[in-house]
């Protein structure tokens, strides 16, 4: 049976792990690079050196920021693999109960199954809508906290990606 929350927690850990990893990397190469740029301004003091320097300080700028929002990016998808992690099992939950009860869940919908499911009796029938009708509800409201939680990790890569879209514009423009 196909997850009633789909995508893959431990695909996106790591992914934001690798984003995190790379901050790391970009910041140690920022902050080499500013001890380098500042070295070269005690041993060379040309008007060359200030030109290369004022570059640098630029590429410098650009590394941070691309730093930032590597960790910014890998902050928000190891959130949501938290998130998603939790709505799954909670989604299994779900149609753990719906199982138990005879119930099958198609294409998002809590439903009765396919053939007898017991005597006729009024009670059970009342019984069993009232079922269908807790599952569908808790079902509909993990679609809907997924799809909340998936939009606000897009806008976040979607903001993400605009600024680094500047930083690199930015870098092409001077």
């Amino acid at each position: 049976m196909r997850s009633q929350v789909p995508g893959d927690p431990g695909s996106v850990t790591a992914a934001g792990t690798a984003a995190r990893r790379a901050a790391r990397e970009l910041a140690a190469a920022s902050e080499g690079g500013t001890t380098a740029y500042a070295a070269l301004k005690d041993s060379w003091g040309t008007s060359t050196s200030v030109r290369l320097r004022k570059e640098g300080q630029r590429s410098i700028a650009a590394l941070t920021e691309s730093g930032r929002q590597a960790d910014v990016v890998g902050a928000a998808l190891q959130t949501y693999a938290a998130e998603l992690s939790e709505l799954q099992a909670r989604a299994r939950r779900v149609v753990d109960a719906a199982d138990t009860a005879g119930l099958v869940i198609e294409h998002g919908q809590v439903g009765l199954g396919w053939g007898v499911t017991g005597e006729a009796d009024l009670d059970a029938a009342r019984d069993t809508a009232a079922l269908v009708s807790t599952l569908q509800t808790e079902l509909d409201g993990l679609t809907a906290q997924h799809r909340r939680r998936r939009d606000r990790l897009l806008a976040e890569v979607l903001t993400s990606t605009r600024e680094l879209a500047e930083v690199a514009g930015n870098l092409r423009l001077r």
